[in-house]
């Protein structure tokens, strides 16, 4: 049973074999489509798992069946990517793109797609809300966009860059369906989704690639200095390179040249490292019976918990249960 369309959902799971269910279940999750059976006498078994992260929503969807969809058009943007299966999508006037794990297809606004969905497909859905990312690339570029972004509608996802995005799709969709996750966490789950908007802007080509790609400005050094007491003043924020650049007044790029030439190092390595020195901060100061590492790490908004402990004895010399260890038991 659907829950009412007013009522927000963070996550939403849904399995069915009835094709009305599915059919409202697609256009809660997505936008308004028609759908048809490619197969009438095979049976439907839809299965669906949509989860909200920030702006984003990710999501993984099989049908069971072979299927037809005729969607709207979008105001949002889509990437499909298989993790099983095959399907093909006809983008407006573009050549079919043929969806596989080596190959997504995204989905461009003000556009009407139409799929064959087969019965073996099960898909990664991603929607990216226009502002999110079109805005995002303003802060890039340092100036207003002249026209809509536009994609090339087919990804390959056998490059290196191709197959970084997609490893990293994969681990927000695992993330995101974790009970009582970091990704409940808004500071993870604005980093999230900042990771996968710049490696879609970064890994797809697009109308606006060249000027992202070639932007050689830098930062000033008072920019930096700015951007540095931003960061020790309100380290617990939900920063991102875009956010801290708009903060200082200049582009992405050019701020991290400059904490590059000025600091050898990037804005979000700088904050990553002032963390890891609070998080060693709030540890010698904890009680082991009053508080855990793992509390500790997920106020701070530490994603791969295992990959931090491993950096922590790195740079420390030792684990972060050491580190609270050593603090006394209030006594009973």
């Amino acid at each position: 049973m659907l829950p009412d369309d007013d009522v927000p959902v963070r996550r939403l799971v849904v399995r069915t074999t009835d094709f009305d269910e599915a059919h409202r279940t697609m256009e809660r999750v997505f936008l308004p489509m028609a759908m048809w059976p490619m197969e009438p006498l095979t049976a439907l078994d839809m299965r669906l798992d949509s989860t909200q992260v920030d702006d984003t929503t990710t999501s993984v969807v099989r049908f069971g069946r072979y299927v037809g969809l005729r969607t709207a058009e979008a105001d949002s943007y889509h990437v499909a990517a298989p993790v099983s299966g095959v399907a093909e999508s006809r983008i407006g006037r573009h050549e079919p793109v043929e969806t596989t794990q080596d190959r997504a297809a995204i989905f461009p606004l003000d556009v009407p797609v139409d799929i064959r969905w087969r019965g073996d497909c099960a898909q990664m859905c991603l929607d990216f809300s226009r502002v999110a990312l079109e805005l995002r690339l303003e802060q890039h570029l340092d100036r207003p966009l002249k026209g809509s972004l536009i994609f090339s509608p087919a990804m390959d996802l056998t490059t290196p860059k191709g197959r970084s995005w997609s490893r990293m799709l994969r681990l927000a969709n695992r993330e995101a369906r974790r009970e009582q996750g970091l990704l409940d966490h808004p500071l993870a789950a604005k980093s999230v989704e900042a990771a996968l908007v710049d490696g879609l802007l970064l890994a797809q080509p697009h109308n606006y690639s060249a000027a992202l790609l070639h932007d050689t400005r830098i930062a000033p050094p008072r920019a930096v200095r700015e951007a540095v007491e931003l960061l020790e003043t309100y380290p617990d924020r939900a920063w991102s390179a875009p956010a801290l650049a708009s903060h200082v007044h200049v582009s992405v790029r050019a701020l991290q040249e400059g904490f590059r030439r000025s600091l050898d190092t990037t804005p979000m390595r700088y904050l990553r490292e002032l963390r890891l020195r609070k998080v060693r901060e709030d540890l010698m100061a904890a009680t082991p019976d009053v508080t855990t590492v793992g509390a500790i790490v997920h106020r701070w908004g530490i994603l791969n918990q295992g990959r931090y402990a491993a950096t922590y004895r790195t740079r420390f010399g030792e684990a972060p249960s050491e580190t609270l260890r050593k603090r006394p038991s209030i006594p009973s």
